[in-house]
C-alpha cells in the first residue's frame, strides 16, 4: 500500500522498512508500548493485543506537559490519565499497566521506556503508535536499544490508519504526516539508526 501513495519517494529503503513494519506480525512479549498521540485511536490496538494474550503488561508513555503547557499547535492530545483511564474502563486492571510520564518526544519515549525495559529485565516489547509514525519510532528505538546494549526484540504493532484519513487531534492526513516523518528522519539522523541497520535488523 505504502508503494501506491509513495511511489515518487526516492529513498526506496524507506518504502521496502515501511512495508515490513505493516506486515509485521504479533509475538508473544513482557509489555505493550503505548505512544501517547491521536487522542484514543491507537488504544484499540493496544487493547486487542492485551486481550489477544501477547503482553501481560501495557506501558502508556508520553508526558501531560503536551497538551497543557507545551501543546503542539498542529496537535490535541489526551492526557496519560485519560488514557490509564480508558484502558482501565475496558477491563484492563491497574496493576498491569505502567506509566511513563516523563517523555516529551520520541527520542525520550524510547530512552525511557528502555530504561524502564531494562529495569524489568523484559526480554521482547510490542511498539504501538500510528503506521505514519511507526518508521521513525522503530528507528529511534532501535538506535537507543543499540547504545545502552539491551539485547531484546522491538516488535513492530502500528495502528493502521488509512492514508487518506485525518487522525483524531491532528489537522493534516497520515499521507501529509507520514511525508512530514521523512523530514524528521533526515533531521533527526543522529537520534536514530539508519536505514540499512533497520533492513539487517527485519533479516535476523
Amino acid at each position: 500500500m505504502a508503494k501506491i501513495y509513495f511511489k515518487n519517494l526516492t529513498d526506496r529503503g524507506i518504502i521496502r522498512i515501511l512495508n515490513l513494519i505493516e506486515k509485521a506480525k504479533p509475538q508473544k512479549a513482557d509489555a505493550i508500548v503505548w505512544l501517547q498521540g491521536d487522542g484514543y485511536d491507537r488504544g484499540m490496538k493496544v487493547l486487542n493485543l492485551f486481550r489477544d494474550g501477547w503482553a501481560p503488561k501495557i506501558v502508556v508513555s508520553g508526558n501531560d506537559q503536551l497538551i497543557d503547557t507545551n501543546k503542539r499547535p498542529a496537535e490535541s492530545n489526551i492526557s496519560l490519565t485519560q488514557m490509564v483511564e480508558w484502558l482501565e474502563k475496558r477491563g484492563v486492571k491497574e496493576h498491569q499497566i505502567i506509566i511513563e510520564k516523563n517523555s516529551f518526544n520520541t527520542k525520550e519515549q524510547a530512552k525511557n521506556a528502555l530504561k524502564l525495559t531494562q529495569k524489568e529485565k523484559w526480554k521482547k516489547i510490542i511498539l504501538v503508535t500510528s503506521l505514519y509514525h511507526q518508521l521513525r519510532a522503530f528507528l529511534t528505538f532501535l538506535k537507543k536499544a543499540k547504545e545502552i546494549s539491551w539485547k531484546g526484540i522491538l516488535i513492530n504493532q502500528p495502528l493502521k490508519i488509512s492514508w487518506e484519513k485525518i487522525p483524531s487531534g491532528r489537522k493534516k492526513k497520515c499521507k501529509e504526516l507520514f511525508l512530514e516523518e521523512i523530514e524528521k528522519i533526515k533531521r533527526y539522523q543522529n537520534d536514530i539508526a539508519t536505514i540499512d541497520e533497520a533492513l539487517f535488523y527485519f533479516k535476523k
